[in-house]
């Protein structure tokens, strides 16, 4: 294997266990000031990056799990009072899930203390190499995001 590829996994492998850990989502609950499950956090803030509602199979999508699985977290907030049903101004008979005022503000501040640790983290690094890992990072998500979906539909499409 390649030496870089190596050291990108590797590093990727390291961050994403660090950020995944149960520990990490509750401190980060903690200084946002919400109790809130990771599912239902990534929720709040995949329709608060959206900004605007989504139907539930959109949210799953998004977060490449089921949608039974969102199905179950958005009734939870719903009861929450952290989302709540709208029509879809496209088709009147279905529903999609949009934050209340109390849901954006939870999500924004679990958005903004993540946002903080990275800006502490990275403090010292020069303007240009932020916007370099700002840039390389966004490229190496789709990049993956692309190809793993392009392999799924190419084994869903197999069966």
């Amino acid at each position: 294997m390649d030496e870089n590829l190596h050291r990108t996994v590797s590093a990727y492998r390291r961050l994403a266990t660090t950020l995944n850990r149960a520990k990490t989502h509750e401190r980060l609950t903690a200084a946002a000031g919400v109790r809130l499950d990771r599912p239902d956090v990534q929720i709040l803030v995949t329709l608060l990056d959206a900004g605007e509602p989504r139907r539930i199979g959109m949210i799953a999508e998004s977060l490449q799990v089921e949608s039974p699985h969102v199905t179950r977290h958005v009734a939870a907030l719903e009861q929450r009072g952290l989302v709540e049903r709208v029509r879809d101004p496209d088709d009147g008979r279905a529903w999609r899930i949009a934050l209340t005022e109390d849901g954006a503000e939870a999500a924004e501040s679990c958005r903004r203390v993540t946002s903080q640790w990275f800006e502490s983290a990275l403090a010292d690094w020069p303007e240009p190499e932020r916007a370099e890992l700002a840039r390389l990072l966004d490229k190496l998500a789709y990049d993956v995001c692309d190809h793993l979906t392009a392999q799924l539909d190419s084994t869903s499409s197999a069966r």
